[in-house]
């Protein structure tokens, strides 16, 4: 899918959320300004806070795993394994997916 990011509106629409791939993340970032790449990160926050809030533990879940793929290997600030590995567990938490669990063993290993 073709990540559409409206920045007035800070939460993704829900008939979204699940459909994004950490493919869709780095064909944004590749394209994206400086500035955009990192408020995408704020996007994927926001949006975790707003489905965790509504109870919506799919949602969240998803969107802590792309977090974590975000941080550790497009956007990799200062602490991006610390960070990912934290999002990569909430994801697990919340949704105990074997795409996630995968992941767990990679953060580990660092970048």
């Amino acid at each position: 899918m073709m990540l559409k990011i409206d920045w007035g509106e800070p939460v993704m629409p829900e008939d979204d959320v699940l459909h994004v791939l950490p493919s869709d993340l780095d064909a944004f970032y590749a394209a994206a300004s400086d500035v955009d790449k990192s408020n995408l990160f704020f996007i994927l926050l926001t949006s975790f806070h707003y489905y965790m809030d509504a109870g919506k533990r799919e949602k969240a879940a998803h969107l802590c795993f792309l977090m974590a793929y975000y941080l550790f290997i497009t956007l990799t600030p200062p602490g991006s394994c610390e960070l990912a590995m934290h999002y990569i567990k909430q994801a697990i938490a919340l949704n105990p997916l074997e795409t996630y669990r995968e992941w767990l063993p990679l953060i580990e290993k660092g970048n």
